[in-house]
């Protein structure tokens, strides 16, 4: 018999030293598996344990036990410790607690052994070992459990399938055990059948399923190779950007198309280097870096069109595609970015967007000379936003919209009212106005709306109001913003339905008119602060059009000027035909709070002062207490006053070509010597 058990022990041996030798070379390669190196170690264990003497298994089970004992049990019970370290690598579980801890009832069973002087196998070690027998094949069968569970069925169903040989031989072992105790004598239990044979299916059928596993790593190679074959000839052949980061932002990847287009030859030269420090301007460097960190810390990728800054300083405009790169736990190891070069894109599109702003321009200038030389009525300048006004009013004028002029007082609302009506299909039709701050609030509903005989003192007979005389034409009601309230939902029911009634009268009265209004306020702060209703002030607002104040389209006041002065020339038989430099400079630096009402009435008022044909500024102003003030400034004045002017804007530097000397297109000396002649000192600023 125990012969039988020693040639059972040099098959087991011999099977264990073959496999062991095999996973050993496999798992010690650069790419090969931890899991293979250690079910090798384990292997080479087992053939230890069979060959140091006494060889074979150790069928006399007696304390104390002798050196030989100790060390070749040191083998059996390493191959127990290394079990759940093969598991916890082979399924690649998480937590590394549960082999721990069967390693340390492992150890603590090993070192009870040694400890043992009597007792056999009825020893407090033995049953140390079949606690951490119990636990390798509890913690086996979750594994391979966990491996089913993950989707790795054939992996978990291998591990299952040996782990039951090593199951049953177990509960062999614990037979065995209960047939050396009372009970198990009573009952005639006794297998004999040697305990530390049960490694041995296990080894050859994990070995088995390695080897596989090395055969399926190595058809995968193959078709990974082939695939990465065709996937650099397609990266090489595409224009694309591709890039590879790691989680610092160092480059690990570049595509030849993209080291081409930053100026490089090599991806060599590249490799290791953060891209936001090489390849980003450095105002979006720190930008870069920052929305690079949250993309990784977040997991959420971003799609951006950023700059590239090329190795020769030139730029490029690439929008990206960007992916995570994960390692084989799953977790974000670096970024995969594809970019498209839209350089050529954007630039063809800013050279369109530029064309169109210029065409505008020309379309603007071109419409601009047409508009002047048309003389729309009372309606002069060349600047960008009266022309803008002016385009406007033209387009809402072909439309029955509502219109609401706004602008402040002066500015020409009432004009603008004439060129929408004259350019309407209405033109034909009456155009009456009305100016609802020059009515007092009893009389406006009066002129608005009509009057029947008798509806109050003084209405001595029927009277149509101007809503009726506007039929089938257009009404403006300047300063609308002066209408008394409780008159305001008259006003609104005429613009939602077009229906009145006269004061006195029970007739309603249904009119086709077009309203234009015009106001100098904020007709939606009045609203909020309660002076205007709200619903109404929508209903006027359908088209506004704001009327540039005169202080901001300063470009216009040369035209504005020629054209009164000759007009009341004109009316005034006066041969006023020019104009003074310095009087110029004085109408363009002046705010003018009254707009062009104001600049009418100076121009009038100056050519009517002025003798001979040079006009001579006649400036009124008013003090705080309503009284005229009336200045006259001379030439000298003028001059001080735009010589301080420009130094103010030079700082005071009178050389160069930014200084005031050049502005004023004076020689620097001569610029002193007007100081020095005006008393101009850096204490006037």
């Amino acid at each position: 018999m125990e012969n039988f058990y020693t040639v059972i022990a040099l098959i087991t041996a011999g099977a264990a030293l073959a496999v062991g030798l095999i996973n050993i070379f496999i798992g010690s390669l650069k790419d090969g598996d931890k899991a293979d190196l250690v079910f090798g170690i384990m292997c080479l264990s087992m053939f230890a344990f069979f060959m140091l003497p006494p060889v074979g298994f150790i069928l006399e089970d007696k304390a104390p036990y002798t050196l030989q004992i100790d060390i070749k049990r040191f083998f059996n019970f390493a191959f127990a410790g290394l079990l759940p370290w093969f598991v916890f690598l082979y399924t690649g579980l998480q937590k590394k607690t549960i082999p721990l801890f069967i390693d340390t009832i492992v150890l603590a069973g090993y070192l009870t052994m040694l400890s043992t002087k009597a007792g056999g196998s009825n020893s407090i070690w033995v049953l140390f070992v079949l606690l951490f027998l119990g636990l390798n094949v509890g913690y086996t069968f979750f594994a391979g459990f966990s491996q089913i569970k993950k989707g790795e069925k054939s992996k978990g169903q291998w591990l299952i399938f040996a782990l039951c040989f090593l199951a049953v031989l177990y509960v062999i072992t614990i037979i065995n055990q209960l047939g050396n105790n009372y009970f198990g004598q009573m009952l005639g239990i006794r297998l004999f059948l040697p305990i530390n044979l049960f490694p041995l299916p296990f080894i050859l059928i994990m070995g088995i399923r390695l080897r596989r596993n090395v055969f399926e790593k190595y058809q995968l190679k193959k078709i990974l190779s082939w695939r990465d074959v065709r996937w650099n000839s397609l990266v090489e052949g595409i224009h694309l950007f591709i890039i590879e980061l790691d989680n610092k932002a160092r480059i690990k990847y570049m595509s030849p198309y993209a080291v081409n287009a930053v100026g490089y030859n090599a991806e060599s030269e590249l490799t290791g280097q953060n891209w936001y420090d090489l390849f980003v301007p450095k105002n979006e460097s720190e930008t870069g870096k920052s929305n690079f960190r949250q993309m990784i810390e977040k997991g959420e990728t971003q799609h951006i069109v950023s700059n590239v800054i090329t190795k020769n300083g030139g730029k490029l405009i690439v929008k990206w595609t960007n992916v995570f790169v994960y390692d084989d736990k799953f977790n974000i190891n670096g970024l995969m970015s594809i970019g498209l070069n839209i350089t050529d894109q954007e630039t063809a599109f800013e050279k369109v967007e530029l064309l169109k702003t210029e065409l505008e321009k020309e379309n603007l200038l071109f419409k601009e000379d047409q508009l002047y030389e048309q003389n729309e009525p009372g309606i002069v300048g060349k600047s960008e936003s009266i022309l803008y006004a002016i385009q406007k009013a033209k387009q809402v004028a072909v439309t029955n919209a509502t219109v609401l002029l706004e602008g402040e007082t002066g500015v020409g609302k009432e004009l603008f009212a004439t060129l929408i009506h004259k350019n309407s299909c209405r033109s034909d039709k009456p155009f009456i106005k009305i100016n609802c701050a020059a009515l007092p609030p009893e009389l406006i509903e009066s002129e608005l709306f009509g009057h029947e005989k008798g509806s109050f003192t003084g209405a001595l007979q029927t009277r149509k109001g101007r809503f009726e005389l506007a039929n089938g034409g257009t009404i403006f009601l300047d300063e609308v913003g002066e209408m008394p309230l409780a008159l305001q939902p008259k006003l609104l029911r005429v613009l939602q339905s077009g229906e009145f009634e006269r004061i006195g009268g029970h007739e309603t009265i249904k009119v086709d008119v077009r309203i234009i209004s015009a106001t100098n306020r904020e007709l939606l702060s009045e609203a909020g602060a309660g002076r205007f209703r709200e619903d109404l002030y929508y209903r006027l607002n359908v088209f506004p059009i704001t009327i540039p104040a005169l202080r901001n389209r300063k470009e216009d006041i040369p035209l504005l000027v020629n054209h009164f002065v000759k007009k009341s020339a004109e009316e005034h038989k006066k041969s006023v035909v020019t104009i003074s430099k310095a009087d110029m400079i004085r109408l363009n630096d002046y705010s003018w709070p009254g707009n062009i009402r104001e600049l009418i009435n100076l121009i009038e008022r100056s050519v009517i002062s002025s003798e001979g044909d040079t006009l001579k500024l006649d400036w009124i102003s008013t003090n705080a207490r309503g009284e005229k003030l009336v200045l006259h400034f001379s030439i000298e004045e003028v001059e001080r006053t735009h010589i301080l002017k420009v130094l103010n804007e030079s700082n005071w530097k009178i050389n160069g070509d930014d200084g005031a000397a050049a502005k004023l297109g004076l020689n620097p000396n001569t610029l002193r010597s007007r100081l020095k002649k005006l008393n101009i000192s850096r204490g006037d600023a």
